[in-house]
Formats: structure tokens, sequence, C-alpha cells
């Protein structure tokens, strides 16, 4: 039996996940595509020309909550957007009946009670793996844990690439402001660097595995440290890279400080009992977390049964094909559970 998928959000992401499952995905069909051109809904699933022509050939009268509401057999709905517009459109799938994945965290990290409510609809056809360390299986493992009843002591890590590749080029003698003007280059960086640089990103990331934990928390209630002056807050993204130099000296010192201690600066974000947080950290050069290097990220997870030796999942947690595998991979599993084959 073939599983109908409605997917919103067509970036790099979305168009990547659309080449793979596609690809690989023989029992799953498109048969909504949105973006914020418009979309594309057919009964009877997309043909292939259809898909490679959005969004040409968007319809901008086809919403994607219509199409939902429009659907009756199985099906899965895919949010690989960045906002946080699609919750009704989730929160409506998930009452038909249906299974949602997503890449988007926006949904994840709103109020407390959108949290609960989502659970609530979704109990096991919700996926959000990606969102937390992109193809990095960092959100099920934890699950795993919590249902063999194992104790959370402490989740510490580096869950930015961006953020990452900038504090190891410091360790290296470059500049801050290189450093963030490289990775702006290199494509790492939204738009306005800022948007990595204010934390808030790990800070969202830092909610919801607070919140897979059964903690009821808010945004604010995550303590962030932002990586630049308030001087420099209300700039133009332009204006902002041109003065971002003024950070170098600070930077410097901070790297100087920590090498001369046998320590190297990561941007950590900690999950414990009494601590919510992500901040600029001087870590041992020699520990798990020191010897992370470039874009890379690390999650390093202690448990009653992990404590001495913590469990660390590690590896890539950017870029393009493997948050569309994960999502892809969330894809499959929901198609298992919507056919009543697996159950998570």
């Amino acid at each position: 039996m073939k599983t109908a998928v409605l997917h919103i959000g067509i970036g790099n992401v979305g168009r990547e996940l659309l080449e793979q499952v596609t690809t690989y995905g023989s029992d799953l069909v498109y048969h909504g595509l949105f973006d914020v051109a418009g979309g594309l809904f057919a009964a009877d699933g997309l043909t292939s020309s259809q898909l490679h022509a959005f969004p040409e050939n968007a319809d901008k009268a086809v919403a994607a909550l219509d199409c939902v509401d429009q659907m009756t057999d199985p099906f899965i709905l895919v949010d690989t957007t960045a906002i946080n517009l699609t919750l009704p459109v989730m929160k409506a799938a998930l009452q038909r009946g249906g299974a949602v994945t997503m890449s988007n965290k926006k949904p994840l990290t709103g109020s407390q009670a959108d949290w609960d409510e989502l659970h609530a609809l979704g109990g096991n056809r919700l996926f959000y793996e990606t969102s937390v360390g992109a193809g990095l299986p960092v959100i099920s493992t934890l699950k795993s844990l919590l249902a063999t009843g194992d104790e959370i002591v402490e989740i510490q890590g580096c869950f930015s690439g961006t953020l990452g590749y900038i504090f190891s080029e410091l360790e290296t003698g470059t500049s801050f402001s290189a450093a963030v003007t490289q990775a702006k280059a290199l494509g790492f960086t939204e738009p306005d660097p800022r948007d990595d640089l204010s934390g808030m990103d790990v800070a969202r990331k830092v909610l919801i595995l607070s919140r897979v934990l059964g903690k009821k928390l808010e945004i604010n209630d995550v303590a962030v440290e932002k990586l630049y002056s308030d001087a420099l807050a209300d700039l133009a993204p332009e204006d902002f890279i041109k003065q971002v130099s003024t950070l170098d000296s600070e930077y410097a010192q901070k790297a100087t400080d920590a090498k001369q201690a046998g320590n190297v600066l990561r941007y950590v974000a900690t999950v414990s009992p009494t601590e919510h947080s992500v901040r600029l950290m001087a870590v041992p050069a020699t520990s798990d977390i020191g010897g992370l290097h470039g874009p890379d990220n690390i999650i390093v997870i202690k448990t009653k049964r992990y404590l001495d030796n913590p469990l660390i999942v590690k590896g890539p947690g950017a870029g393009v094909p493997v948050t569309a595998a994960g999502v892809f991979a969330d894809c499959l599993a929901a198609e298992l559970v919507l056919k009543g084959e697996h159950a998570l």
C-alpha cells in the first residue's frame, strides 16, 4: 500500500528530501507540495514532471491546510520550513490520523501548551529527529534510554556547526571577525551571522531536549549567552560584518587564556536537572567536547547507566544531504507506524 506525502517547504533541505524520497521511497507518493508561492495537490498523486517544475507551476490558491482536510487515507505531513506558521497544519494532520515529520524547530519551541498538544494528538505519529543534530540519532537515543528506565543526569554538547567552525578557527590564530566572515562565505551561517551568534538556534535545541526529558519549560527559561555586544545588535547585516572586528581583541584574549590553561573555547549547551543553558566555555582540550573540530556536532549524555563513561553521539550536525536523509528516515518510520508494522 502506498503512503501519501504532503510536503511544506522546498528550500535546500526540502528540495534534497524531494529527490531522496522520489528516488528511494518507493512506497511514498507525493500528493501535495507547498511553499510561500502556493502549492500543488493531486488526490491520485503528483507526477515527476509536476514535482520538478515546482514552484514555477505553484497555484497560489492551493493551501496546505485545505489539502490536509481532503485526506482520507493514511498520509505523512512533512515540514522542512523554518517558520512557526505550520503549527495549525500539523495539528490538523494529526487530528486526521496522519503522521508528521519535521526538521523545523519552531513548532516544537513555541509554548509548552503547543508542545503538549502536538504530543497528545500525535503520540508515536510525531517525528522530529533532525530538530537537534541534523541526521545524528539524538532524539531517538534519548527516548530509548528513557523507555528502558535509565535516568538522565546531564547532557552537554555542541549543537552548532557554525559556531564549532568559528571557535576551531580561533585555535589556529584566526581572528574572530575573519572566522565569522569565512563561515559566512562557506555558507555555514545564516545571511545575518547574528542569527547564529545570538545562540538562539542552540537554545531551541536545548528546549527540545529538555522537553523530551519531561521538563515543563519555555524558551525564556533557557539561559543564553550571545556572542556579540549590544552595540552591534541593531546594525544592518552588512554593517555588522564591517564592525565585527571590534570583537577581535576580546576573543583573541579569551582564546589565549584558554590555551594557557590547557583549554579551548567551545559554545556549549547544557541540560541537567538544575541547568538549561547555552554559553561560551573554556573546556579541557583533551575532553570529548574539546576534541571536537570544525562544523561537527557532539552530544555527551551522562545517565545512571552511562555515568563514568558517557554515551557520545558525534558527527555532522548540519548539511543539506544529512538533514534531508534524517527527515527521510523519519518518513520511513512514520510509514511503518501508519501501516501498523512498527511501534516506537
